[in-house]
């Protein structure tokens, strides 16, 4: 009886992101701090271009349109020549590191936006695009 507890337990909880292998990026402090990292075994490639989840870590709870969250999770899409970015999807959760509740989950892609010298978006484009398989 205990482990079927425990089994039906660990099923509530987890989340996708278990599988996930985040590198860090980067930190902000910018909307209370946050640090940036990379899921470097969800790139997919194709030509010069890479997509990619990146989770964003809060320190302080945020709010979004009436939901309120301590991890993002956005899949991108990085054009590794142009230095472009085109958000895909995005997941926002109830705990840190994308864990917990799914708060809000939206996944229509967006315009493709010029990426700016020294932004998240930079620094997340470098990890992208630096990836062996592009540049060997």
């Amino acid at each position: 009886m205990n482990k079927l507890i425990l089994i039906l337990m660990l099923l509530f909880f987890s989340t996708d992101s278990m599988a996930d292998e985040w590198i860090k990026v980067t930190e902000r402090e910018e909307d209370g701090g946050y640090t940036i990292y990379a899921d470097l075994t969800s790139i997919s490639i194709a030509d010069d271009r890479v997509k990619m989840w990146t989770l964003f870590d809060y320190k302080i709870e945020q709010e979004d349109t009436g939901a309120y969250f301590l991890s993002k999770k956005v899949r991108r899409k990085y054009d590794c020549r142009g230095k472009h970015v085109k958000e895909l999807a995005f997941k926002l959760y109830n705990w840190n590191m994308g864990r917990g509740e799914l708060i809000r989950s939206y996944s229509q892609p967006q315009e493709w936006e010029k990426i700016e010298f020294g932004s998240v978006r930079e620094a997340e484009w470098k990890m992208a695009c630096n990836h062996p398989a592009l540049n060997g």
